[in-house]
């Protein structure tokens, strides 16, 4: 029986069959699959070109068409469709220099990365596997699709796609493709730090992670690294990382935890991360240096989102050894006299009210924040009038 995201997509195999053409589906989706795992992504492999998928299903989305790849839109669902094809040479090492359409499937297995991946199946769920890629996932092996040196030649970020296999699937690298891997390492630095990133952050998220981290650091990745190449003993840092990390923030605020020389805004900047990915780090790190000065406190949870409290219990369970339980975040969360700025009973005009002679600066954000802060640590009411006696008791206007 087919998994319900193939279903899903067997209307779009049917119509392409029905107007003459091959269609299939392939690679991770199909891997996992075998594997019997949870599938994420339905891709399609076809010998229709793309103006022919154009011409059979009403909305196409053509995101790649110069590559033979285009979104097709059904149920309000897509799917990605690639034309087989055939790659001329990789002279950057990482595109290939033309892309020729074919119809032949097996040649189009051919220039995959694994053979795990290089197996295709047919809407009756039959398997096209040329490279014995079956053979390999009974195996649990990663093994690549013809000579390791050509793959790696033409993409080096099938190296990174390796370890990330390791991690996620607990699989070894058969041996060839290893001692490849070892000689092309320096091939990484051609790659484009955002195609490095997406892969970097699988890796950190997968179940195997403590066997990809020893494999990275045995075949030397992390020296071709942006921000890794510059800490010393990486793999002892590292090792250290007994379960997965969910993101990249939390892989670079548990770098700053460790080594707080290495700044936040340096490691976003050098992995080309969004200012989203900066403060979300920001928060983890403070959080975590929070906990461990003072434990769990109301002004600790004030300021943790919500959306990280699971980051926040994985870092401190890497860091400290601590369990914390997310239900208690939540409670204290409740208890918390405000949730946000917004609900203080008292503004920056009533400061100005209170000191009318004083010209506006930045003692305004100075005030406003003692008084935030006295309200969530309930030294103080969250009350007009309280509010107001109590910044006249801490700063007489008199003396301001």
């Amino acid at each position: 029986m087919l998994d319900s995201k193939f279903e899903a997509a067997l209307p779009i195999l049917e119509k392409i069959e029905t107007a003459g053409y091959q269609a299939f589906f392939v690679g991770g989706s199909v891997r996992n699959h075998i594997l019997n795992i949870p599938i994420t992504d339905v891709d399609i492999a076809t010998s229709a070109q793309p103006s022919a998928i154009q011409e059979i299903f009403p909305k196409v989305i053509p995101v790649g068409i110069e590559h033979g790849t285009v979104i097709v839109r059904h149920n309000h669902e897509s799917f990605e469709v690639t034309t087989f094809r055939s790659e001329g040479s990789y002279s950057d090492n990482r595109h290939p220099d033309q892309v020729i359409f074919i119809t032949d499937l097996n040649l189009d297995l051919s220039r995959r990365d694994f053979t795990m991946n290089a197996i295709a199946m047919d809407r009756s769920g039959d398997l096209f596997d040329p490279f014995n890629g079956k053979n390999d996932i009974r195996n649990k092996k990663i093994r690549t699709v013809g000579n390791p040196n050509d793959r790696f030649m033409e993409d080096a970020l099938r190296i990174i796609r390796a370890f990330r296999f390791v991690s996620q699937l607990g699989f070894s690298i058969e041996r060839d493709t290893l001692a490849a891997m070892g000689t092309s390492m320096e091939l990484i630095e051609t790659l484009a730090v955002e195609r490095l990133a997406n892969e970097i952050e699988k890796l950190f998220k997968g179940d195997y992670l403590t066997d990809a981290i020893f494999l990275c650091s045995k075949l030397n990745l992390w020296s071709n690294l942006p921000v890794f190449s510059k800490i010393d003993d990486v793999s002892s840092l590292l090792l250290n990382v007994h379960t997965p990390l969910n993101g990249l923030h939390e892989v670079f605020a548990y770098i700053n935890i460790k080594i707080p020389a290495i700044e936040i805004k340096d490691i976003v900047k050098e992995w080309k991360q969004s200012n989203q990915t900066f403060h979300a780090t920001k928060h983890l790190v403070e959080s975590v240096e929070l906990f461990t000065t003072y434990g769990l406190t109301p002004w600790l949870i004030y300021q943790l989102p919500d959306e990280l409290y699971d980051s926040f219990i994985r870092l401190v369970k890497i860091d400290s050894g601590e369990e914390i339980n997310k239900n208690q975040l939540q409670k204290m969360a409740k208890e918390l006299p405000i949730q946000n700025k917004k609900m203080i009973a008292f503004s920056g005009n009533d400061l100005i009210k209170i000191y009318p002679d004083r010209l506006k600066g930045p003692w305004l954000k100075e005030y406003l924040d003692e008084i935030e802060y006295a309200i969530v640590t309930k030294k103080l009411t969250n009350n007009y009038n309280d509010i107001k006696e109590w910044v006249q008791t801490c700063h007489p206007p008199e003396n301001a």
